[in-house]
């Protein structure tokens, strides 16, 4: 779309509007033309009226005239300017006249060269100027009764003015100088367009911003505010303009930035029931400081976008960190795992890891991953005993937008299709809901994953490795799984031993462990003593809870060792590690029961004809 003309008046009477008028043809197609042949403080309203319609980019006017347009109106001035050719043209003009003198009337003094003229002049040349107008007008009666023959040189008004009183007068100023002035109008209008183009985009800008934004002046008068800070003042954006920031909100006030010169970045302040994020910052412009301007987040926003961060940092990063070496221990049983995990990790079938919590499944599925061709994808780890039944199902297969009430605008993915050319890891797969079993069987069948609310399924190639703790073989004759699920699952089994049986492994475990733990916590120095109270006892220990336990009762040790490393007592290590130090009529028959049932607590519970919780208070020595 083309841009518009500008659009510029010239403001001029009498002869010096004929001059104007004659010119202005030429002028036609480069902009739109008003010519306010009317006195001045008529063209001036015009003017004023043109302007507040957006209907005026820039004026035209002559001498006292134009000065007087550039102080009232806020709009660029071309000014019709009197040089050394006009003033010969005009003189030229005057002696064709048959004149017996030429007087020059002006308000401003022409340069003092002009009257080295006379010389060359086979008539008198008068330079005259005056202030007032009553004094023009007195000389111009003076000269007409004078008897001379006089012609008279100047301004339109002034041309007027002499030809009231009977005497011939020629305009100061030539067609070259009203086409100059055009040039002069259409550059500047040029310009200001151009200015107000940009001045309009960074409105826009402004205007669409959802963080607020407030300009003021050195009198910290608002000029310019953005609907999100109106809202939060309260005001509209036209009334607000004009009054002191501090004035309307007193805890945004920019005064000390107006003193200063100095920004202020990140205060935390609350306005109402708001907390913002505010930012001052001094203008400046060519050097000098104008204004302030103040910015502010609302602190909930800044919140939010911190979570989405996050959570999307996270789901970019799915990314296994550990690897098959970080299986500490030299046992038989430890050695075979991995040896078996090499072997699962260069395949890409479905991997099975049975054992207790805590004995590092996980750890043995992100290792195969990284040993795996798919090392270079996302490796996708979910519990499945970790959420509700319908939570699970939208957090594995995603939903399209208005699968359910609150749906997410545009759907979601699932974590089936973001493991896509990678691994998905599904521990504690044998608590799974039966439903989801159905869903999770044809994912495998087919390599296609369907959202909840979709018609379309989505491709996916991933690999799939699972974990248990449960029997699943007892779970499929129980009905609670599904066998068919069960069999696709059991093709690569890894069966992963508890720490009981690998006790050799406990030195070096909490070796490792201890340094690991030790740089968590930004502690250096001696840990034997952390070592030595933790595996005094630890041989005759089940650790039902296995490495993860190991890990915890460490991490104890290690905390009550940096607060009492003079003064701890073999008792009150004993208080620390309660554990380690069951009491005989309650713990071994217990112990020896969770064993049995390879540490499931549910399981163990059931055996003893006692409830989850009683099995744990009591193996904490709490009696019944």
């Amino acid at each position: 779309m083309p841009s518009r003309k500008p659009q510029i008046a010239v403001v001029a009477t009498r002869g010096l509007a004929d001059l104007c008028r004659s010119q202005l043809t030429e002028y036609a197609h480069l902009a739109d033309w008003r010519l306010l042949d009317r006195p001045l403080e008529d063209a001036e309203q015009d003017a004023r009226s043109l302007w507040r319609a957006g209907l005026l980019d820039a004026l035209v006017a002559a001498g006292a005239n134009a000065q007087q347009l550039r102080e009232a109106l806020p709009v660029p001035v071309a000014t019709i300017q009197v040089n050394g050719f006009d003033v010969l043209l005009a003189l030229q003009q005057a002696q064709a006249m048959d004149a017996g003198r030429v007087v020059i009337l002006t308000r401003q003094q022409l340069a003092s060269e002009f009257a080295d003229l006379q010389p060359m002049l086979s008539l008198p040349l008068d330079i005259r100027t005056y202030q007032q107008d009553e004094a023009a007008r007195q000389l111009l009666r003076t000269l007409a009764h004078s008897g001379e023959r006089v012609v008279v040189v100047g301004s339109s008004l002034i041309v007027s003015w002499a030809m009231q009183e009977g005497l011939p007068g020629v305009i100061l100023y030539s067609a070259p100088s009203v086409r100059r002035a055009f040039d002069d109008a259409l550059e500047v209008a040029r310009i200001a367009h151009l200015e107000e183009i940009k001045r309009e985009r960074l409105d826009c800008i402004v205007q669409t911003l959802a963080e607020g934004v407030v300009a003021v002046d050195m009198e910290e008068r608002i000029e310019t505010l953005n609907p999100a800070m109106a809202h939060l003042l309260g005001v509209a954006e036209e009334w607000a303009t004009g009054r002191r920031l501090s004035e309307l909100c007193p805890p945004l006030s920019l005064q000390d930035v107006l003193r200063s010169g100095e920004a202020s970045r990140e205060r935390v302040e609350s306005v109402g029931q708001r907390t913002l994020v505010t930012h001052r910052l001094p203008l400046i412009e060519q050097g000098q400081q104008t204004g302030a301007v103040l910015t502010f987040q609302d602190a909930s926003s800044i919140q939010s976008a911190d979570r989405k961060l996050r959570t999307l940092s996270q789901r970019r990063q799915f990314r296994a960190r550990y690897r098959l070496d970080d299986l500490v221990g030299e046992s038989p049983a430890i050695q075979r795992v991995r040896e078996l995990a090499r072997l699962y990790g260069a395949s890409d079938a479905v991997v099975l890891l049975q054992g207790e919590s805590g004995t590092g499944k996980e750890l043995l599925a992100q290792g195969m991953h990284l040993h795996s061709a798919r090392r270079h994808a996302p490796f996708v780890a979910i519990n499945c005993a970790a959420f509700p039944d319908s939570l699970l199902e939208s957090e594995l297969f995603g939903f399209e937008e208005g699968a359910f009430t609150g749906s997410r605008k545009g759907g979601k993915a699932g974590l089936i299709e973001l493991a896509h050319t990678g691994t998905l890891f599904l521990d504690e797969i044998g608590d799974m809901p039966l439903p989801l079993q159905t869903r999770l069987l044809r994912v495998l069948q087919e390599r296609e994953v369907l959202r909840l609310g979709g018609v379309e399924p989505t491709p996916v190639d991933l690999r799939v490795m699972a974990a248990t703790h449960a029997d699943l073989r007892q779970r499929v004759a129980e009905g609670r799984f599904r066998a068919d699920l069960y069999y696709r699952l059991n093709i690569l089994a890894l069966n992963v031993p508890p720490l009981r049986e690998r006790l050799q492994d406990l030195p070096l475990l909490a070796q490792h462990l201890l340094a690991g733990l030790q740089a968590k916590l930004g502690q250096g120095g001696d840990s034997h003593p952390v070592w030595q109270a933790v595996l005094q006892h630890a041989q005759g220990y089940v650790w039902p809870g296995n490495v993860r336990e190991l890990e915890n009762l460490l991490e104890r040790a290690l905390v009550f060792h940096l607060g009492h490393a003079h003064t701890a007592t073999g008792a009150d290590w004993s208080s620390i590690l309660p554990e380690l130090h069951p009491t005989p009529t309650s713990a071994d028959p217990i112990e020896a029961t969770l064993a049995h049932h390879q540490g499931d607590l549910q399981a163990a519970a059931r055996a003893l004809g006692i409830s989850r919780t009683t099995l744990w208070r009591r193996r904490k020595g709490g009696g019944v």
